[in-house]
């Protein structure tokens, strides 16, 4: 995740000769939940951008028997007549490494996924922006789910989930309150 992460930088710095705006930011109601999160988006066109966030947690103060590491790359078109201002439409994608426990079972498995977002940007100064956004997609993860003193989980067919199990479904894939800093 970090080699994505840091192609992901140097594509972006290679391009900011064009005069591209280029923003880091961070999303507080992640940070508020104890994921530390860090993102950049930089411009692509008149109207918009392009982004990749990462995020993590392990062990948040709410759920002692959690983690979670995910990348979530982002295209953002804005109506606003030009980009990090005013309303958007975006595409995301989403892969998420995750091992949490719920009660007396433990989930250990990998989603993916992709999504629209809908979303607000405000200027709080010349350089500031905060957006609000909501997103939901279709989300395949494969997880192994095993429960604490019990014999092994199987599925209404049959299946052992202690090999692991696939499925999916429309979910939430992107919700919150981004604080950005526009560099350029």
């Amino acid at each position: 995740m970090k080699r994505i992460f840091i192609a992901f930088l140097s594509i972006m710095a290679a391009t900011m000769a064009h005069g591209q705006a280029i923003s880091v930011n961070t999303d507080v109601a992640m940070m508020a939940l104890q994921t530390y999160n860090i993102g950049a988006e930089m411009t692509i066109g008149n109207r918009s951008t392009l982004g990749l966030s990462v995020f993590a947690n392990n062990k948040p103060y709410w759920h002692k028997d959690m983690k979670v590491i995910g990348v979530q790359p982002e295209y953002r078109y804005y109506f606003g007549g030009r980009p990090m201002y005013h309303h958007f439409v975006g595409v995301s994608a989403l892969a998420v490494d995750y091992n949490t426990k719920w009660k007396d079972t433990r989930y250990d498995g990998l989603a993916v996924g992709a999504g629209l977002t809908f979303g607000y940007v405000a200027s709080l100064s010349e350089r500031w922006t905060i957006d609000a956004h909501a997103g939901f997609g279709l989300v395949v993860f494969h997880q192994k789910k095993t429960t604490d003193g019990l014999p092994d989980l199987e599925t209404p067919s049959g299946i052992n989930m202690e090999s692991g199990y696939t499925g999916y479904g429309i979910l939430p894939t992107k919700i919150g309150i981004t604080l950005s800093y526009i560099l350029r």
